[in-house]
């Protein structure tokens, strides 16, 4: 039977499911007492993505680049130094104080304790990438693994000559683009797969030389829905000259009211049984989650997961190959682990923060090959489980277990993290909330560079000039590669900085929310990130399909 719980913090009730009580049951663990969107905004308050700053190693004196500003005390080591046996995260143990609550102690330790730089993993020349995976010849790539040459991207997995996307995988040339699976050749598009030489498509399947289209399944030469020869394919599409930056803003404009005459799918599910969310791949069993990519089997509220993920609830980031995940941010290849965030191939972590390959450790920081630790001290299997007991019962009398660490313990600002991305605050709510805020420093600049409207009237002399974000007044610059990469395709120099298309694109993408509403032709049932409210109309599976087939 399900129970209704109340938010300590927003006071909205939510529901737990029979299934979530028995997973939490297995965990030895308490109901939650905050609602799933506070626990989602909690988690991504500690995980700072795209934010970077220049900084000196503390360890070797050597420049690095660092998600922590160089005006917070910690202590930041780069890669190299921080994966060396040149320190003891050992030595920063600490006894437990059982006057005082676990959280402050755990923060207090996560503040002294050496912090990794950068999360980037065997990059070759990538040295501006965080939370990324063997990639080549990459900048500002975040959370995107296996690519090459890609720059301004969020999550391009399996990548080749990518800019400015989000969620792309196995694609190749692609420019601007969102939730796009084996793309090649393609601009401005959205939630389309196996599509090529193409620009502004939006939920199109196996589609090439197509212009604005919607909904397309296996066309060629088609402009806005509408058959064409090559021939005037060619022609009519050069006539949006979309080698300028105003000819994309005019047809960007004409292609969102485009989309609204056509019925929007539900949710972008496949090959999956018992499911809901949205962006759902080989899953099952699999409630309220979102951008999973399978293998995905018995999960709940989760967001960005899967590839051999079981039994994972509450979390954010997590899978390959992860098992008995609660409460865990960014984290991988684990199994009986909760309230961590960044715990790779551990075991039975809890309330731990950036540990690696290590077990049976509570509470612990910046950990290499380390078990039966408490506070990043050392102890006997014996004494380890009867502490860990003792802390348990001491956190459940001071309200703490069961909860991720708060917000306000987090070691970023709230602005730089993707927290603000999905549940965003103004300065003054951050702060009345008691958490960190960094001011952007957006400088006044006297450059007034002309950038030319069409990319053919663009030279090198561009690598030079320091740019201004007409939405924002952020400074930013164009890299060789990036210049290359527009002159090839054709693409006009943006007009905003890569922050502000990064935020541009997010605010595309439906929220990780789902709504009880009816299919807009038949009246089914459906659960929906479609608001109730916006202009879409929204079909079931079996009334989409029948549209577009």
């Amino acid at each position: 039977m399900e129970i209704t719980q109340t938010c300590r913090l927003t006071g909205k009730s939510f529901l737990v499911s029979e299934w979530e009580q028995e997973f939490l049951k297995k965990m030895e663990l308490p109901l939650p007492a905050l609602c799933i969107e506070e626990r989602h905004r909690r988690r991504l308050a500690h995980r700072n993505e795209r934010k970077l700053y220049q900084d000196v190693c503390d360890l070797t004196g050597k420049p690095l680049v660092s998600i922590y500003s160089p005006d917070q005390p910690y202590t930041v080591y780069s890669s190299e130094a921080w994966y060396s046996d040149a320190w003891d995260p050992k030595s920063y143990g600490r006894e437990m104080d059982f006057s005082r609550p676990f959280f402050d102690q755990f923060w207090e330790l996560k503040k002294g304790v050496p912090r990794l730089a950068l999360m980037n993993l065997r990059g070759e020349n990538s040295e501006y990438c965080n939370i990324t995976n063997s990639n080549k010849n990459c900048y500002l790539v975040f959370g995107g693994d296996y690519s090459e040459d890609c720059f301004h991207s969020i999550f391009s997995m399996h990548c080749k000559d990518v800019c400015d996307a989000y969620l792309l995988n196995k694609s190749e040339l692609v420019y601007d683009s969102i939730d796009c699976v084996g793309a090649y050749n393609l601009r401005y598009s959205q939630a389309s797969v196996g599509c090529r030489d193409s620009d502004f498509l939006f939920e199109c399947r196996n589609c090439d030389h197509c212009f604005g289209c919607v909904g397309l399944v296996n066309k060629s030469y088609h402009i806005f829905n509408k058959p064409y020869s090559p021939e005037e394919y060619e022609r009519l599409v050069k006539s949006y000259r979309l080698d300028t930056w105003s000819g994309v803003q005019k047809m960007k404009q004409a292609f969102a009211q485009f989309k609204l005459n056509f019925p929007h799918r539900f949710a972008q599910i496949l090959n999956s049984e018992n499911v809901t969310g949205n962006f759902i791949n080989n899953a099952q069993n699999c409630i309220n989650c979102f951008d999973i990519q399978g293998p995905a089997q018995d999960c709940k509220d989760l967001i960005f997961g899967g590839w051999e993920a079981k039994d994972i609830v509450s979390s954010d980031h997590c899978g390959f190959k992860a098992e008995l995940y609660y409460e865990m941010l960014g984290s991988i290849e684990g199994r009986e682990c909760a309230f961590s965030a960044f715990s790779w191939t551990s075991q039975n972590t809890f309330y731990c923060d950036m540990v690696i390959n290590s077990q049976d450790l509570f509470g612990c920081s910046s950990m290499k090959r380390a078990q039966y630790c408490i506070l990043n001290k050392p102890y006997s299997k014996e004494d380890y489980f009867e502490l860990r007991g003792r802390i348990v019962e001491h956190m459940k009398r001071t309200g703490e277990w069961g909860e991720f660490p708060p917000m306000a313990h987090s070691l970023f600002a709230y602005n730089e993290t993707v927290a603000q991305d999905f549940f965003p605050l103004s300065k003054d709510e951050a702060l009345k909330q008691g958490l960190q805020w960094k001011d952007e420093q957006v400088k006044p600049s006297a450059a007034n560079f002309p950038v030319a409207d069409s990319i053919h009237d663009v030279n090198e002399s561009i690598l030079t000039q320091v740019l201004v974000c007409e939405k924002t007044g952020r400074s930013y610059r164009i890299i060789p590669q990036e210049l290359k990469f527009y002159q090839r395709l054709h693409i006009p120099i943006p007009r905003y900085a890569p922050e502000t298309r990064n935020e541009l694109r997010i605010a595309q993408r439906n929220p990780y929310h789902l709504w009880d509403r009816v299919c807009a032709q038949c009246a089914a049932p459906i659960q929906t990130t479609y608001a109730p409210d916006r202009p879409e109309r929204v079909y079931c599976e079996s009334c989409y399909l029948i549209q577009v087939y």
